[in-house]
């Protein structure tokens, strides 16, 4: 007897084309875009010198910035594969809590924050858009937290680091008053800054908005 048709299995072809059909939007999202960058940016109170992604625009990529450079106020462009299409950018902030010792300085970025909402920016036009400022809510929220906790923070990042003693010199600068400091206890005071701006571009795909890539750019907490 022939088996029915009904029950045939499909043919080697039909389960490549319907794998192709799965993976078609993914692909399509990752070759939205041919490039990114932001364009260097002289502000009254914030300067970045410039970045542009290198070959094909990843999902998520992670940009450490230098010591003094700023997003903030800055351009940001995206290159599109092909034109026609409608882009948006939004920005997110999130602060980290780190321990200056007057120069030196911990940065607690593996432990507690506090992330903003998404923001987005102005769009300039088509393909440019203005990275916005934090306002001084954003750059200074973060949870509370227990001495207790704080100094288990600071000894987990000993131990990371490779350095357990580490932890107690940080800790005895907090502890100790200002006025009863030998010469070789560190002044520590703790302090919060934006250790992440995130910059999620999106493109409008049937009336909804999908995200092409993440860039997740990475300012120096301390001076």
């Amino acid at each position: 007897m022939k088996e029915s048709r009904l029950f045939q299995s499909p043919h080697p072809w039909a389960l490549l084309l319907s794998a192709a059909l799965l993976c078609a939007p993914l692909v399509v999202h990752a070759q939205t875009l041919s490039g990114v960058r932001v364009l260097p940016h002289a502000g009254p109170d914030y300067t970045f010198s410039g970045w542009q992604s290198e070959g094909p625009v990843s999902a998520v990529q992670t940009v450490p910035l230098d010591l003094g450079d700023q997003v903030y106020g800055a351009t940001l462009q995206v290159q599109p594969a092909t034109s026609g299409e409608t882009y948006r950018v939004r920005v997110q902030y999130e602060t980290s809590l780190g321990l200056s010792a007057e120069g030196p300085h911990l940065d607690l970025t593996e432990w507690k924050h506090c992330v903003s909402d998404w923001q987005v920016a102005q769009a300039i036009d088509v393909v440019s858009f203005e990275l916005p400022t934090p306002t001084s809510e954003q750059g200074e929220c973060f949870p509370a937290y227990t001495q207790a906790e704080l100094t288990a923070a600071v000894h987990a990042y000993a131990r990371n680091a490779g350095d357990t003693g580490m932890a107690e010199r940080w800790l005895d600068g907090l502890r100790t008053p200002p006025l009863g400091m030998s010469q070789t206890t560190l002044s520590v005071s703790p302090f919060v800054a934006i250790s992440e701006v995130r910059v999620k571009v999106e493109v409008l795909r049937t009336g909804k908005w999908i995200e092409v890539t993440r860039i997740v750019f990475a300012p120096p907490m301390g001076c």
